[in-house]
């Protein structure tokens, strides 16, 4: 069993590239990836939101807490040897708060940039995910 499961939005090509990113790195195998319009994914883990998920990815770790968005990524960095000095950057007070800023920009936006790396036009059908109140 993995340490962390990501739940990442696999209708949007940024977010396929991103795991595939982290796939690739993670060698150890300590990650994951399941595609949150998997049928088993909100099965599997009930604690997840189902709005905040397609707003920001999120991180289940094996005791079943759950991480959002930059500390999802903190996470993600912590089981990947060559990338946990940024888990622990992303973790320093003012520099968290850029990168939940730049994740949130990012992640608003990622549906209009990718409309035409979106080879089978999942993309193009959709425009900013629900955002939460």
């Amino acid at each position: 069993m993995a340490e962390l499961t990501v739940l990442f939005d696999g209708e949007c090509a940024l977010c396929r590239a991103s795991a595939e990113r982290v796939r690739r790195h993670d060698r150890l195998r300590r990650i994951e990836l399941l595609d949150l319009h998997d049928p088993s994914a909100l099965a599997r883990f009930p604690q997840v939101d189902l709005v905040r998920a397609l707003r920001l990815m999120q991180a289940v770790d094996a005791s079943g807490s759950v991480a959002s968005g930059v500390d999802a990524w903190a996470e993600i960095a912590r089981r990947v040897p060559a990338w946990r000095p940024a888990a622990t950057l992303l973790r320093i007070p003012g520099i968290h708060a850029v990168a939940e800023r730049v994740y949130a920009w990012v992640a608003r936006n990622r549906y209009r940039w990718n409309r035409r790396a979106c080879a089978d036009g999942s993309c193009s059908l959709h425009g900013h995910p629900p955002r939460l109140s």
